[in-house]
């Protein structure tokens, strides 16, 4: 296929709109390019270097013109595009999956399916403006390639060679950087939408293929298990079999998930309309009582269950998983946990999360219509819905007992037990288990094997365990569980601080990892805060910071029990603050200011000589920057209604004579951490991140209090925002456009022309009128730098048009100095000087894009 008919069709794709007189003048170019395109691809082999090109005109074709032109397409026309669309979405998937084998270094056959598996999504997502059903089959051919591909044979082709190249072995593929559920994602989520569009075919076709390989995986197991009874020598065993049974599930499992639920990212998480149309059109051949037997029985297989082929197809998938993971639990019982995959573990965890966040105890005000066989199995007050929470809950308990030396597992598992307590309707259930007592119980007393869990994964399960305390029940029993969970923790504590002599044994291992334990348990409370419960736990926490101040002077030459300190004062602030009154925040900020007074002394003290000085000194800052970004949040994000949320604790009097403030602790947190911002701690992306979205906050928060900054002080942050807008990223440097304008604001407002932020100002403004005129900028920051000059032209208009003037006469181009002076006299055409007015500010704005199109690049120097 000859390059230049590919870039001249791409090139013709990126066209549409105003250029066209009408729309049957836009469909007439629309199918011209298509029947190009179509004559160009057809019987010939496409080459490498053309699959991205490809793939990109037809995605311009889907996303740049119209739904009503896409439809307006003569219908044989618009088939043979979809068909096309199927056919190379196929191949490109089949070369991808080669590219994968082959480990190649470019990989331009995934780039092109990832393109038009993103056209596919942009297609079915907007399937109501096609005709009803046209892409049910290419959904079930896209589907079938994608899964073929991921599966071993004889039913894919996963694990055949190619050119006598065999598929990564097993260690390779475990040295991937990235969870294939991560890696993955944007492609699995649009074969799990394809899945839902074809869900007839789909959703039965992975139950039968899990159900085949669990099958085949627990005959493998007992086999194995007789072989190493038979064999003196474990090493003989071929685990190949097994490995590629585990490899099979892995994918089926993820595309499954995909299929059956969406990912909310904060929203409520709902059942996916076509997944709850298709449950609800089967419904009259369904049988309920099988379909819930089938779901209660994970220890047998579906098809010995008389009935089998009557029951929802929606529940028999999940009931697959099911089965997977009794399967794995029962291999574990039988000492054959060595043979079992943690990926396959990961992989159910994953699964039974997204989906109980979606189906389990649904509410079923939130749909128009409802599957009865759902709703009878996950609703409220359902025996299937108490069953499968008991189910879950074991399931728990075992993971964190076989795998609890499997951190991302383990992980995995606590972060389900969150789910099925964050709702108050599923934790309602969970406490009603005896298991969920007895785990509380062991937790709370360090017994083991949960004091071998890690840290990360021991604060998610004290944060599960805390939302569980919020659940319904009578006093005495919500008194007795709060006795359990929490009393141990804050009794060990202080028995530990109080010796008189934990000066000289904090530093023993036992001691240190006591302290430890505390901090994280610490931390799993406070990001278990709830508006309900906000109350009880900032009360308990409290209690607990005065101690960690106090643990900074005796760990201060232990960077990482400093750092978990300072991140319990974070957590705190991070998920408290917003619904903190006036009161309670004050006890915050006081907490916090003490908290960085000792850092600052300890800081001074510590010697930094060290390799991992910096090391130390980047997680510092890091924290005590996110602490102080939370602590400025309560002036963006306040749910407070005056400590209403404390009404039942000390109603108490208003902090009339407050002592400290939220800019109290920042600015004296500004002071610890300017001077330590050097040019190297700000290549740390997240660190330099962090350091300019606060330094924006305060600008933006508190302006007035920048001049009142001890001068070095004062010139630091001058320099990082000169820095910022000079020498970063536009990201950074858009956030130090956003402070400048609260700055000119407070200059005009004192109306004082000798201050150093007067002069700093009038600096600012020969750099930004530079960026806009004279220096190549993205085209997304001509807002904040628009903004950022109209205020500083309001302050400076002397030296504004000075530089005006200075930078036309020194144009030798007449043209280019006419034009120059044509696009400034538009830009500050208002008869009146400039001021402050926001309407004379929007004019500007309005303006200035205006005149960006018409000077911009024309005196660029970089």
């Amino acid at each position: 296929m000859a390059q230049d008919s590919l870039q001249c069709l791409a090139q013709l794709a990126s066209m549409h709109g105003p250029v066209f007189p009408d729309e049957s003048a836009q469909v007439s170019y629309l199918a011209h390019l298509v029947e190009g395109l179509l004559s160009m691809i057809n019987g010939i082999e496409i080459e490498d270097s053309e699959a991205v090109g490809i793939s990109n005109i037809i995605s311009n074709l889907i996303t740049m013109f119209p739904r009503s032109i896409l439809t307006a397409l003569p219908s044989e026309l618009f088939t043979s595009f979809i068909n096309c669309l199927t056919l190379l979405t196929c191949s490109f998937g089949r070369s991808a999956a080669l590219e994968e084998v082959l480990d190649k270094d470019d990989m331009v056959y995934m780039e092109a399916y990832d393109k038009l598996l993103e056209s596919w999504l942009t297609l079915v997502q907007d399937d109501e403006h096609f005709p009803r059903g046209c892409f049910v089959q290419p959904a079930v051919q896209v589907f079938n390639s994608y899964i073929q591909c991921h599966i071993a044979a004889p039913d894919g082709t996963r694990n055949l060679s190619v050119n006598g190249i065999s598929s990564h072995e097993e260690e390779e593929i475990n040295e991937l950087q990235e969870d294939d559920r991560e890696l993955f994602s944007d492609q699995l989520s649009s074969i799990g939408m394809l899945g839902r569009v074809a869900a007839d075919h789909c959703i039965p076709l992975l139950t039968s293929l899990l159900e085949d390989r669990v099958t085949r995986v627990h005959g493998q197991l007992q086999r194995t298990q007789q072989h190493l009874m038979a064999s003196s020598d474990p090493g003989s065993m071929d685990r190949k079999v097994l490995d590629d049974l585990y490899e099979d599930i892995h994918w089926l499992i993820l595309v499954s998930g995909y299929v059956l639920a969406d990912d909310p990212q904060g929203e409520t998480p709902l059942i996916p309309s076509e997944v709850m149309e298709f449950s609800i059109k089967h419904s009259t051949e369904v049988d309920i009582n099988t379909t819930l037997q089938i779901l209660g029985s994970p220890g047998e297989k579906a098809s010995s269950i008389p009935g089998c082929n009557r029951t929802d197809s929606v529940i028999r998938l999940l009931s697959a998983v099911l089965r997977t993971s009794e399967v794995e639990s029962r291999a574990s019982r039988a000492s054959l946990t060595d043979l079992l995959s943690p990926q396959m573990g990961k992989d159910i965890m994953w699964f039974l999360r997204r989906w109980a966040k979606t189906y389990l105890l649904m509410d079923e005000k939130l749909y128009e219509q409802i599957s009865i066989p759902l709703s009878t199995a996950f609703g409220a007050d359902t025996e299937g819905a108490q069953w499968i929470v008991g189910y879950l809950l074991e399931k728990v308990i075992s993971n964190l007992s076989v795998w609890s030396s499997e951190v991302e597992l383990s992980n995995d598992t606590v972060e389900l037990l969150v789910t099925l307590v964050e709702k108050r309707e599923r934790a309602n259930i969970v406490v009603q288990c005896e298991s969920w007592w007895n785990l509380a119980k062991q937790f709370a007393s360090r017994s083991p094997p949960l004091h071998l869990l890690s840290s990360p994964v021991q604060r998610t399960l004290m944060k599960a365990l805390v939302l569980g305390g919020f659940a319904h029940m009578d006093s005495d029993a919500k008194q007795q569980y709060w006795a359990e969970v929490l009393h141990p923790l804050q009794q060990r504590f202080l028995n530990l601080i109080n010796q008189e002599n934990f000066a000289q044994i904090s530093q023993q291992e036992a001691v240190k990892q006591e302290i430890v334990a505390t901090l994280e348990a610490l931390c799993g409370i406070a990001e278990a805060t709830q508006i309900d419960n906000v109350a009880s736990l900032f009360s308990f926490l409290m209690d607990f910071l005065s101690s960690c101040i106090g643990l900074m002077e005796v760990y201060s030459n232990t960077p990482e029990t400093v750092n978990l300190i300072i991140e319990v004062f974070v957590e705190v602030a991070h998920k408290q603050i917003c619904y903190l009154g006036e009161t309670k925040s004050m006890k915050l900020y006081e907490a916090c200011l003490t908290l960085l007074q000792v850092y600052s002394k300890n800081n001074q003290c510590r010697k930094r000589n060290d390799a991992s000085a910096e090391e130390d000194q980047y997680q510092d800052l890091l924290l005590i920057m996110e602490l102080l970004t939370n602590l400025l949040s309560k002036e963006f994000i306040d749910f407070s209604d005056t400590d209403e949320v404390f009404r039942n604790q000390d109603q108490g009097t208003p902090a009339t004579n407050r002592t400290v403030s939220a800019a109290d602790v920042v600015l004296y947190g500004v002071n610890i951490v300017l001077p330590l911002m050097s040019q190297d701690l700000l290549k740390f992306p997240s660190l330099c991140n962090q350091y300019y979205k606060l330094i924006t906050f305060i600008c933006e928060i508190f302006p007035e209090k920048i001049p009142q900054l001890p001068e070095e002080l004062f010139k630091s942050l001058m320099f990082s925002l000169e820095l910022g807008m000079t020498s970063m990223s536009s990201e950074i440097s858009q956030l130090c456009l956003e402070a400048l304008s609260p700055l000119a604001e407070q200059c005009a407002k004192n109306q004082e022309k000798d201050t150093p932020l007067f002069v700093a100002t009038r600096h600012f403004l020969k750099l930004v009128f530079d960026m806009l005129v004279l220096q190549k900028h993205n085209t997304e920051m001509t807002v904040a730098a628009g903004e950022a000059l109209y205020t500083l032209v309001c302050l400076h208009q002397a030296e504004y048009s000075e530089l005006v003037e200075t930078l036309l006469s020194s144009q030798r181009d007449a043209v280019i100095y006419q034009r120059l002076a044509d696009a400034f006299n538009k830009l500050t055409a208002s008869s009146t000087p400039p001021t402050m007015d926001r309407k004379q500010k929007v004019a500007f704005l309005k303006s200035l894009e205006e005149f960006v199109a018409n000077v911009g690049g024309l005196l660029c120097v970089k």
